[in-house]
């Protein structure tokens, strides 16, 4: 073989592996520490957001449409609120602003879903409403324009479960069974009701992405992940600065987590993030801190 074509050849390699595994080099590992272990009602939390010094989750599929106000140190629900004229089918995420809470029905497991719903309810509604009460929301549907053909449940790249609001618009990434890449759609939530959306990037997480939150204040994005292995999988989180209103990939950082666990909501913190864990084979439900280094 002549020096240019094994040149050419290595390149292919060395671009293969690159794209296979996207992180080279040594990894830091974070320590989730135990807050607290989550009571019954919320053993499934999926989604978390965080305002005005209250806490606010909700279980995935199965569960009614509610919402739950937690003690920030003790997990405890404090509250339990309705959300009206909604339906729970899979809930996986929340997103939210100074102003509304976005609760996202996108999870896609077989991957034949076309629309998805974004609830949204005014962060007033919810502060003024009792325990018990139902709580206004506004509906808006979306689905992704580049959705491929499935093979079956966890045989495609059309699973969404993390979404975050960025500059007024919510960012929602994929969850890929079969690249273990994310894609990255923006949703207008003052658009019209029902939006088909193209994505904006396309970036190599490596696994399976669960949940997303964004710090204006950071400018600084925080992805909560999984890897997919045929025997084990570990947790992980990937911090990325926003540049441009698009996720600056060459300045993202990459630490795995433990202890392992069905990791599925992240929200910043002054000092790092508070995550959920759901109950599963691998521990119980969990409220954890990570300090970032």
């Amino acid at each position: 073989m002549r020096v240019g074509s094994l040149a050419a050849l290595l390149s292919v390699v060395l671009l293969t592996s690159c794209a296979s595994h996207p992180v080279a080099g040594p990894i830091d590992s974070l320590t989730v520490e135990r807050r607290a272990v989550l009571p019954l009602e919320v053993i499934e939390s999926s989604g978390l957001s965080q305002h005005q010094g209250q806490l606010w989750t909700h279980n995935d599929s199965g569960d009614k449409p509610q919402l739950y106000r937690l003690d920030l140190m003790s997990g405890e629900v404090l509250s339990t609120l309705r959300v009206r004229d909604a339906l729970n089918f899979d809930w996986e995420e929340m997103a939210y602003d100074a102003d509304w809470l976005h609760v996202l029905d996108c999870g896609n497991n077989l991957g034949r879903r076309e629309w998805m719903q974004i609830y949204s309810i005014r962060w007033q509604s919810l502060l003024q409403a009792s325990a018990g009460n139902e709580v206004p929301s506004r509906l808006l549907e979306f689905r992704f324009a580049d959705a491929g053909k499935s093979a079956g449940a966890y045989a495609h790249n059309n699973d969404c479960e993390a979404a975050a609001v960025v500059n007024g618009k919510v960012w929602v990434f994929s969850k890929n069974w079969q690249d273990q890449h994310t894609r990255v759609y923006q949703v207008d939530p003052a658009g019209v009701s029902r939006q088909v959306v193209e994505p904006v990037g396309r970036y190599p997480v490596g696994g399976l992405i669960t949940a997303a939150d964004y710090d204006p204040r950071r400018q600084r994005l925080v992805l909560l992940g999984y890897t997919k292995g045929r025997i084990s999988s570990r947790a992980f989180v990937w911090t990325v600065p926003v540049k441009d209103n698009l996720p600056d990939w060459e300045g993202a950082q990459y630490h795995s987590l433990t202890p392992a666990g069905q990791w599925e909501a992240v929200v910043w913190t002054q000092d790092g993030l508070l995550l959920t864990r759901e109950s599963s084979l691998l521990g119980q439900a969990w409220l954890g801190t990570v300090s970032l280094p």
